[in-house]
């Protein structure tokens, strides 16, 4: 990771403390908007469509939007979700008051409730009893999945579906699919929340069970990647390693499959290994690894994935040297490729958008990816041996940039202009405030 010299002390902004601290406030206020929105409606009139969230669901985003021009990310994303209900349990645990350790229990527990309703539902049914097709609009047919894809979904297909509705039904659009990594996350989630001190209710067990056996299954098989871009069904890094981390911090889970346990895990491993590019001292974010420059194999999910698995040591973690060069290989990419980074000076720290060659809404910078890049700062910062002061000023610095990036108001969207700065794409992206409350904790726990 590129940074500072050495200092002995931290030296801290108090104008960005005091806005880091109103930004975290504000950031998991947001958040509990877009969780269990039973107060909100959304109408799809092309697809004859009325969608009332219940309790358990967590929104993408809970702007109402047909892409025209902001996406419509109404629903129930398995990898967002999970992601976002791991800050949950973080902030159960750190809560000052029984009540409001109640509170982000009870979203948990309605979380577990939802998931568990979701790995029920069966396609067939659902066909026998919907009238979809026949009531949608003929201009928007077109975007409707085949009768076949949606008849298959029970059992390992329907935990491979990417996203749902958040009244708990199946995603009747077209998708890039499958995905195999949101059972796994969503294990960590509930790993994270036993560890925070939650109960080990029936329900969880059976959904602890339900998705490290998945991820058993599945484990390094290709799918789609992070981003879920048509097309690129294949080997993600992202993927086996969030993968590898369900299953590393799962383990007392292996019961009678302790040996199938470990093989799943070896794999995964080697795998892993295969997606370093000797040539160009990266790690690839998709294999087969393309004869390309390394700006052309290195994407920022390779950091989210680092951080997402939180391995305790070893290869793949903050300490590895080859994540710390391909960080600072994607710090240099998005300094050089977005306008809005062109005039920074050594010292500041560059908004990270996706990869090279990123078109959607324009491929701008990311805030969960920019807050990556400052979480893996601040992790670090946390193992022994390692220059404190100076990993927490470039984290600093990382904040900073997200800082200017962000409105007065606090909003945080899914991406901002290349070139302006401004907020574009999904507006109240849920996974973009989880992931400054969590970044903020990581900044705590490293005592800046």
């Amino acid at each position: 990771m590129s940074g500072p010299g050495s200092s002995s002390a931290t030296s801290t902004d108090p104008d960005l403390e005091a806005w880091i601290a109103r930004q975290s406030a504000g950031s998991a206020a947001a958040m509990t908007r877009a969780i269990s929105a039973v107060h909100l409606t959304r109408r799809r009139e092309a697809f004859a469509q009325i969608v009332v969230p219940v309790p358990g669901s967590v929104l993408a985003s809970p702007v109402i939007a047909d892409w025209d021009p902001e996406p419509d990310y109404f629903f129930h994303w398995i990898r967002d979700s999970a992601i976002v209900m791991r800050v949950v349990a973080e902030l159960m645990e750190d809560a000052t008051t029984t009540t409001e350790g109640a509170r982000w229990r009870r979203y948990f527990e309605d979380f577990v409730r939802f998931s568990l309703a979701l790995s029920r539902l069966d396609g067939a049914r659902f066909l026998r009893l919907s009238r979809h097709r026949q009531l949608t609009r003929p201009d928007a047919r077109k975007f409707l999945r085949r009768d076949a894809e949606i008849r298959a979904l029970s059992g390992d297909k329907l935990l491979g579906e990417p996203r749902f509705n958040p009244d708990g039904t199946i995603d009747i659009l077209r998708w890039s699919r499958p995905q195999y990594d949101g059972p796994a996350l969503r294990a960590l989630a509930c790993l994270r929340y036993l560890a925070a001190g939650g109960p080990q209710s029936e329900e969880m067990v059976l959904l602890l069970r339900q998705d490290l056996g998945f991820t058993l299954r599945h484990a390094g098989r290709r799918c789609i990647g992070p981003w879920e871009v048509a097309g690129q069904n294949a080997h993600h890094y992202y993927v086996a390693l969030v993968q590898l981390g369900a299953l590393v911090h799962g383990r007392d889970w292996a019961g009678d499959a302790a040996g199938e346990w470990r093989a799943a895990e070896k794999r995964l491993r080697a795998g892993l290994d295969r997606h370093w590019s000797e040539s160009h001292q990266v790690y690839a974010a998709i294999r087969p690894v393309p004869a390309a420059s390394a700006d052309d194999l290195v994407d920022a999910a390779t950091l989210l994935a680092v951080l997402d698995a939180d391995l305790p040591d070893g290869p793949h973690t903050v300490q590895d040297p080859r994540v710390q060069a391909t960080q600072t290989a994607i710090e240099r990419l998005f300094q050089r490729e977005l306008p809005i980074n062109r005039r920074l000076s050594a010292a500041q720290a560059p908004a990270l958008g996706r990869f090279r060659g990123d078109r959607y809404f324009g491929g701008g910078a990311w805030y969960v990816t920019t807050l990556a890049a400052a979480a893996l700062c601040y992790r670090l910062a946390r193992r022994p041996g390692q220059d404190r002061a100076a990993l927490v000023r470039r984290g600093d610095a990382f904040m900073e940039r997200v800082k200017a990036l962000t409105p007065e108001d606090g909003a945080l969207s899914e991406q901002v202009d290349r070139t302006s700065g401004a907020p574009s794409s999904a507006r109240h992206l849920t996974w973009s405030y989880a992931a400054f409350v969590s970044t903020a904790r990581l900044r705590a726990q490293a005592g800046a």
